[in-house]
């Protein structure tokens, strides 16, 4: 019931690369028992031979072909109709969604994937002081609220912030996220309607990485936004890189 008609054509997407994914699997561990160790070509996936790598190809070739099938039936409904309001449960599957394969669903243009952007609510009146939120991984920008708490409201209602929420396809490496939300900094408050005196960024988990790298790749651009920027907040930040990832690679998190 909240998904929209174009979200049908994305998902259909991504179940066919799963199966092909799947089969590119199944057909190198096929490869990989069959084929004395002596002989083993070094790459990571391999292929059959004979009648097993015919009936591999044939998998893959009618697994496009009907995924191709279905994107062209969909495509008149996704233009056709009008998608409905979006919901909070819609964007938290999105949002997830987004963080676990959100590079795959960029680089395949999937409709799926989020597009980043900076919004605020109408009711909010533009002043001098704005305070940019930026959420952790596989979140949104509508999780700023809980149980009737909307952080952004409280900040404008309490300290005179008008806030700004960031919204970003959280699966992209730090550094792409970064680079866009500093475009984004930089061409919203450029057509801010007043003077900007104070900017005030609060990141989330991994937001706080990519407020830093926007930070980073401002000043190498040489943007006006950091100019005005007063304070940078971090909320649960690993700016040492995550326990299972130190663990995994003995690595410091590289947000730039």
């Amino acid at each position: 019931m909240h998904l929209h008609p174009a979200d049908l054509r994305g998902l259909s997407r991504l179940a066919i690369t799963a199966t092909t994914r799947i089969t590119d699997l199944v057909e190198t561990m096929h490869a990989t028992v069959t084929t004395p160790p002596q002989i083993r070509p070094t790459v990571t996936e391999r292929r059959t031979r004979g009648i097993t790598g015919f009936v591999y190809g044939n998998v893959r070739g009618v697994t496009h072909l009907v995924g191709g099938a279905i994107d062209l039936a969909l495509a008149p409904f996704a233009a056709l109709l009008d998608a409905p309001a979006t919901t909070d449960e819609r964007e938290a599957l999105l949002a997830v969604l987004n963080g676990v394969v959100g590079d795959h669903l960029a680089a395949t243009h999937n409709p799926l994937a989020i597009q980043p952007q900076l919004h605020r609510h109408d009711a909010t009146p533009a002043t001098g002081k704005v305070v940019v939120l930026v959420h952790g991984l596989c979140m949104n920008d509508r999780q700023w609220r809980r149980k009737g708490h909307d952080h952004g409201a409280a900040l404008a209602r309490d300290l005179g912030y008008t806030p700004l929420y960031a919204h970003y396809n959280s699966g992209q490496h730090i550094s792409t996220n970064g680079r866009i939300l500093a475009d984004l900094l930089e061409t919203t408050l450029a057509d801010w309607p007043q003077p900007i005196d104070e900017l005030v960024i609060i990141g989330h988990s991994m937001g706080g990485l990519v407020a830093r790298s926007a930070c980073h790749y401002a000043a190498e651009a040489g943007c006006a936004w950091p100019g005005v920027l007063r304070k940078l907040i971090f909320l649960g930040t690993p700016h040492h890189g995550s326990p299972w990832e130190r663990g995994a690679t003995g690595s410091t998190s590289g947000w730039a």
